[in-house]
């Protein structure tokens, strides 16, 4: 029986190994979990928002990060993304997921309080397709070619600004959750309208220029695209819960 599973599922490692998977360094136990907040619960949300806000920033530069490594080709940059994300972001992710499900789940929160982790784990749920993104990106540097890779701040299909602009959003959406001031998330939607504007004429340009000789790095330029604008599509999805 058991042969005839392995057939099915694959026979399980002959290593001790410890898969790249779970490598990630990490002691939950300095979380200071506890079922009673340690102090009061507004000094314990308002650490959970600032450790929100720095996963949204680590997520904001890998985006911009894996955006410029695609465009000028490096995949030395490309590379030190998924390190980064690693080092930083995957650590973070961990952090806040147990914290607000801890929070959530084990402690007698009132109805705004309640509120306000539930919006912390919403965010964290975006932040970890924004993260994936970002890698998806910084995966594609080897597979397409710009036409201005030695230009600093220059691409042919307006990437760069498109990713300003879409990192500018992610911080202002989360800040909008983080302060309680819903300009911030107004400007988020509004700042949309320059994504969607830049996106279609990149969009128009790839499809004017592409053959069968281009048609796979063109693919791949038209992926980036994509990937961009829905991390600005989902920036909006975290802001329209606060406007």
């Amino acid at each position: 029986m058991a042969n005839l599973l392995g057939k099915f599922f694959g026979d399980s490692p002959k290593t001790s190994e410890i898969p790249k998977a779970f490598t990630i360094k990490i002691d939950p136990a300095k979380f200071g979990l506890s079922i009673k907040p340690q102090g009061t619960v507004h000094v314990q949300l308002e650490s959970l928002k600032q450790k929100l806000t720095k996963l949204s920033s680590n997520v904001e530069n890998n985006l911009m990060l894996s955006i410029r490594a695609s465009t000028k080709q490096n995949v030395e940059l490309a590379a030190s993304a998924f390190q980064f994300d690693e080092e930083y972001i995957r650590k973070g992710k961990f952090e806040v997921e147990y914290l607000t499900l801890a929070y959530e789940s084990f402690q007698q929160l009132n109805a705004d309080e309640l509120k306000a982790v539930k919006s912390a784990r919403m965010i964290l749920r975006e932040l970890e397709k924004l993260a994936q993104f970002a890698l998806n990106i910084a995966d594609k540097t080897g597979y397409v070619e710009f036409a201005n890779v030695q230009e600093l701040h220059k691409d042919e299909y307006g990437l760069k600004p498109m990713g300003d602009i879409t990192a500018e959003m992610i911080k202002k959406a989360v800040e909008a959750f983080v302060s309680g001031n819903s300009k911030h998330a107004s400007e988020t939607l509004v700042m949309m309208k320059e994504i969607e504007d830049l996106y279609n004429k990149a969009v128009a340009k790839v499809k004017a220029s592409v053959n069968d000789q281009n048609i796979t790095n063109h693919t791949g330029i038209l992926s980036i695209l994509e990937h961009v604008k829905l991390s600005a599509d989902i920036s909006c999805s975290i802001a329209s819960n606060f406007c």
